[in-house]
């Protein structure tokens, strides 16, 4: 996958890394050399560009491109510029960070492919921890579903999915996966070190693989639904 980002403030910055880390293929653009720096060994190319002349763009065939994330967090005509430059060069999926109810608005009239506001998204994250017990970190999904990171429920404990799948069908609620802490590497000559600072995740579950007392159950279904069979199998 081949993506461009264009600002590399805090969002920015994170994305790229983010998603060079998930084996993307990534551009990273800013005007400003000290951001480009921070992310330059991190990601495939980065390069400075002036915001306020777009015509580079076309020099970097943004076309083959998968996604362009226009993600310039301070400057309301640069990031809609640069947005009606991508469109012109003939991106295939755009994806925008909103700096304004205007600004949102005008991009839907654009029809740009999808649009982002990290605020809004961090907060529904942090209300889903705030408001399910065991929860912590949540991604609203939309439709009244969301995605949550939980600590496992007592009823899970010891049994795997084919023992409690009853449990997982009540609530319409489904398994992503689990986060299992590891050991850290020098756990045995440091007794004191807090093993918590590293998770594996096991991807797709096995139907025999044991649920441990310390794992983070990642779960996706209807918010009602998890909060219940949170509650009713005792998170903590």
């Amino acid at each position: 996958m081949k993506c461009c980002i264009i600002g590399l403030g805090v969002f920015g910055k994170n994305l790229a890394i983010n998603l060079a880390q998930l084996g993307a293929e990534v551009l990273a653009i800013d005007r400003r050399e000290e951001n480009v720096s921070l992310v330059k060994d991190e990601v495939g190319a980065a390069i400075v560009m002036d915001f306020e002349d777009t015509t580079p763009l076309a020099r970097l065939a943004l076309h083959e491109m998968d996604a362009v994330i226009i993600a310039i967090g301070d400057d309301f005509e640069s990031s809609m510029a640069m947005t009606v430059k991508a469109q012109e060069l003939g991106a295939r999926r755009i994806v925008c960070r909103v700096l304004s109810p205007m600004h949102a608005r005008l991009l839907r009239l654009m029809k740009v492919d999808r649009l982002v506001v990290p605020e809004e998204v961090a907060a529904r994250g942090l209300a889903h921890s705030l408001l399910m017990r065991g929860v912590v970190d949540g991604f609203d999904m939309g439709g009244g579903h969301a995605i949550i990171e939980a600590a496992a429920p007592k009823a899970l404990i010891g049994k795997n999915l084919l023992q409690t799948a009853e449990l997982f069908k009540t609530h319409h609620v489904r398994l992503v996966t689990i986060k299992r802490k590891e050991a850290h590497a020098f756990s045995k000559l440091l007794p004191g070190l807090d093993a918590e600072v590293r998770r594996r995740t096991l991807g797709v579950v096995e139907l025999t693989e044991l649920f441990a007392s310390d794992d983070v159950v990642v779960l996706f279904g209807a918010e009602k639904g998890l909060r219940q069979f949170l509650e009713e199998n005792g998170g903590d």
